[in-house]
């Protein structure tokens, strides 16, 4: 519906417009499968059992709110037994459009997170990784089309915390399936990172649900069978 809305805004109001929501293999991500030693990629000694894991997966976009989720990292108390991971890395051509990897441990050195956080790099198994935290975070400070980590982590069972704008809006419920915060506001984002991590009913209600509506949503067969339903009406009108 979000791009849907954009199309129309760039003068497409006269065109047919039909909104198709991505699908996923909710086989591959799913609760049950292969973690990763986040801390081992990261460089990090193991963490003490009962340590809430917390990450953000995705490229290096500035608009991916990497900055955004060290500032509410940093605003939590050191105390809290958690730790943070950036996963991912740089992909894109132009250096203005995305971080450093060294760029955002500059930050991180500043704001004092030492090994309360970790840079894993690239990793080819996003599933794997997704069932290696606790909590999920999107932290887009701009709005995009859906937000794909958002419902492969809710189908791999996670707790997520979703910025309110784009396409995740039609994703993510508020306390049903997800808790929300306002994006690029890291202290909304670290309010709702505190929440999670002090409550593990709460992150198992989250992710139930969170599973539940990828199943019934975003599986990959409601996908093709919205997708043929198109090419069959268009190519009734062709004939």
């Amino acid at each position: 519906m979000s791009v849907a809305e954009d199309l129309r805004s760039l003068g497409a109001s006269g065109l047919t417009i039909e909104a198709v929501h991505n699908g996923i293999d909710t086989k591959a991500f799913a609760p049950d499968g292969p973690s990763l030693d986040l801390d081992g990629l990261a460089g990090l000694p193991p963490m003490d059992q009962g340590v809430v894991r917390v990450g953000l997966l995705g490229t290096f976009a500035r608009w991916k709110g990497h900055e955004t989720f060290l500032r509410a990292l940093a605003m939590l108390d050191p105390a809290l037994p958690l730790r943070g991971y950036i996963i991912g890395g740089s992909i894109y051509q132009t250096d203005g459009s995305q971080h450093t990897v060294e760029e955002l441990k500059v930050l991180a050195g500043s704001l004092g997170l030492g090994d309360r956080l970790g840079f894993t790099g690239y990793v080819d198994n996003p599933a794997a990784a997704i069932r290696s935290l606790d909590i999920v975070v999107h932290a887009s400070t701009q709005p995009e089309p859906f937000g794909m980590v958002i419902v492969e982590a809710m189908a791999c069972g996670k707790a997520v915390v979703v910025s309110r704008c784009g396409g995740a809006c039609e994703i993510a419920r508020d306390r049903v399936n997800a808790l929300t915060h306002e994006p690029g506001n890291a202290r909304s984002l670290s309010a709702r990172i505190q929440e999670l991590a002090t409550s593990s009913s709460l992150r198992a209600q989250l992710g139930a649900a969170g599973r539940l509506t990828a199943e019934q949503r975003f599986n990959r067969v409601r996908f093709a069978n919205e997708v043929a339903s198109i090419y069959r009406r268009l190519a009734g009108t062709w004939n």
